[in-house]
C-alpha cells in the first residue's frame, strides 16, 4: 500500500494535504484533504482533483487545487 500522507500545503490556520496515488492503470489520482489546523486529521475534507498520467502532473493539479480551496476557505 502507498503512503497517503502526500506533502502539507499551509496558510495561517489552514492545512491542506495533497497528494497523488498510484492506480492499478499506471495513471495517478490527484486529491487533496483539508482542514483548519486546530482540528484533528480526521475532520479532513476530501477535495477529489482528477486523473492524470503523470505524478509530478497529478501534484501539481493537486497543489494547485489545494491553494483555492484555503484561498476560498472551502472547508
Amino acid at each position: 500500500m502507498q503512503d497517503p500522507t502526500g506533502r502539507v500545503v499551509q496558510s495561517g490556520t489552514h492545512i491542506a494535504r495533497i497528494v497523488a496515488l498510484l492506480e492499478p492503470d499506471g495513471t495517478f489520482e490527484a486529491q487533496v484533504y483539508v482542514r483548519l489546523s486546530r482540528e484533528p486529521e480526521i475532520a479532513e475534507t476530501y477535495i477529489p482533483v482528477g486523473i492524470y498520467s503523470t505524478e509530478a502532473d497529478a501534484l501539481q493539479a493537486a497543489e494547485a487545487r489545494a491553494r483555492r480551496a484555503i484561498d476560498n476557505h472551502e472547508f
